[in-house]
């Protein structure tokens, strides 16, 4: 009498097929990638409020000290003077040579100079302050700008190391340029996606 053959079910070896895997494995990359992308935003987010709250306090500094005018200010006199936190700068030498090493909440670098000969809206020469945050990565500059409108005066937002020379509605680099007014989102729009890095050129008005 011939034994019964095992069923091929039976007989079949545990585990998965390559297609299975390969499925698993897309499957798998798909939730790395969307936990990654989740976390950058967080992290951006992040950094963007830190900002508003760095420009904030740099604002009033600047209302408190320098009403009398901005001539001849110093990067290095606004940080000695309170208008950063002391983690946020480092400076050397003394004077009016002391130079201000500042560094942004994205890693990058600030500046800060007195407006000299350029009028920004009602901030006549020397009167005001043309502060410049460098290489604002380019998925945070809608936020930023909107975080900051109540803050500041006028911003203008550029690719890395543009000029603003003309302060007006009419130039597409302008996202705001009086305090009366909001944020010009049409010119936003242009600006913001200019580049993968952004510079914020924001005038403050003792």
């Amino acid at each position: 009498m011939q034994p019964i053959p095992a069923s091929t079910e039976t007989n079949r070896q545990g585990g998965y097929t390559l297609v299975e895997l390969a499925i698993a494995i897309a499957i798998l990359a798909v939730l790395i990638v969307a936990g990654l992308s989740g976390v950058q935003s967080i992290l951006t987010s992040g950094k963007v409020n830190d900002q508003i709250k760095t420009v904030a306090k740099l604002s009033s500094k600047v209302s408190s000290f320098y009403a009398g005018g901005t001539s001849g200010v110093t990067a290095a006199e606004v940080a000695r003077n309170g208008g950063w936190d002391t983690g946020k700068y480092t400076t050397s030498g003394s004077g009016a040579t002391a130079t201000a090493t500042i560094t942004s909440s994205f890693g990058t670098t600030e500046t800060i100079a007195s407006n000299g000969s350029t009028v920004i809206g009602d901030i006549a020469a020397n009167t005001g302050f043309i502060y410049t945050i460098k290489a604002v990565p380019k998925s945070a500059c809608a936020d930023l700008a909107n975080g900051l409108s109540g803050l500041v005066y006028a911003i203008g937002v550029t690719t890395n190391g543009a000029a603003i020379t003309e302060w007006a509605s009419t130039n597409t680099k302008v996202v705001k340029v009086s305090s009366a007014t909001g944020l010009n989102t049409a010119n936003l729009a242009t600006s913001c996606d200019a580049g993968s890095t952004l510079d914020f050129q924001i005038g403050l008005k003792p």
